[in-house]
């Protein structure tokens, strides 16, 4: 049988199985299912593959430990042997309190909000680029990309640099809300972070973006997909190097 009919037939076969366990109420494990079917399928269809860096998977240990979990995954690219849980030691967290009811949270640019095994949007939620960077810092060199573009993005995937970046997952409702001393703190209810390693096309006109989701793996998405994501939260962005 030709490649390409055993690679449609092997997602066929997934995407039942994912349909099945849906059915079932099993979601996470119907998405993984699926998201490793159309990864399989578009990296060996897809012919115009630029750069995909060996970046190795780490499923997050926490419910909302991805920005450790993603950022493990940069280092352990570097053969830096940390542990999630000895990164989330050095994590600082401006709160572990729950949001207030008058809509009075934490700030995601000081450390994390909430708690790590809670649930978004009302006992937990998550961390913002420079507590990262200085934790990332600590065992490689990192920095914020300023206003990045897609291009400024896969400019360091291309210098073979993983770059973590902020968008959602499921819903990407507004939740929104101030800080005591009345900061701002722009936020979406699914909040989620990725590795890109890899894309294909070229780095201006890229056609299919390759991340690593510390949930559900590797993941293969348009860059239109991509660009709507990531606008979510404006675009954040950390390389590691």
């Amino acid at each position: 049988m030709p490649i390409l009919k055993k690679l449609i037939l092997i997602a066929l076969i997934l995407l039942a199985f994912s349909a099945i366990y849906k059915f079932y109420g099993l979601e996470r494990v119907s998405k993984n299912i699926f998201y490793k079917a159309q990864a399989t399928l578009v990296l060996a269809l897809d012919k115009d593959i630029n750069i995909r860096l060996a970046v190795p998977f780490h499923k997050q240990e926490h419910a909302l430990s991805c920005e450790i979990a993603t950022l493990k995954m940069a280092l352990n690219y570097y053969g830096v042997g940390v542990a999630e849980e000895d990164l989330l030691k050095d994590l600082p967290f401006d709160t572990k309190h729950p949001r207030s009811k008058e809509n009075i949270w934490g700030d995601p640019d000081k450390g994390f909000v909430g708690n790590i095994d809670g649930k978004i949007p009302n006992t937990g939620y998550g961390v913002y680029e420079k507590p990262i960077v200085e934790l990332a810092e600590k065992y490689r060199r990192a920095r914020i990309l300023q206003d990045p573009s897609l291009s400024d993005v896969l400019e360091e995937v291309a210098k073979k640099r993983p770059v973590i970046v902020w968008g959602a997952i499921g819903s990407s409702k507004d939740i929104s809300w101030r800080t005591k001393d009345g900061r701002f703190i722009k936020a979406v209810s699914g909040e989620h972070t990725r590795l890109i390693i890899g894309f294909s096309g070229t780095v201006s006109n890229p056609k299919n973006i390759i991340l690593l989701d510390p949930i559900y793996g590797k993941r293969v998405v348009s860059k239109n997909s991509f660009l709507s994501d990531w606008s979510l939260l404006d675009n954040k962005a950390v390389v590691v190097y």
